[in-house]
């Protein structure tokens, strides 16, 4: 799995963890931050978009202010 899909225009459709984190809402249908990553750091209780580098303009990231 990759760290993320910034590159691409969607993420890779076999990211099971990714896909699985924007079934649960934890991020937005359109994220393209790695699932993996993800995944973790939900586990440790944080937000994903929080200090995500990618392009809000693709992956609609939620605001975190």
């Amino acid at each position: 799995m990759k760290p993320h899909y910034f590159e691409q225009d969607e993420a890779d459709s076999d990211d099971m963890n990714l896909g699985m984190a924007k079934m649960q809402g934890y991020v937005p249908k359109t994220c393209l931050l790695g699932g993996i990553i993800v995944i973790g750091l939900v586990n440790k209780g944080k937000n994903p978009c929080k200090g995500c580098n990618g392009p809000r303009g693709k992956c609609h990231g939620r605001s975190i202010s």
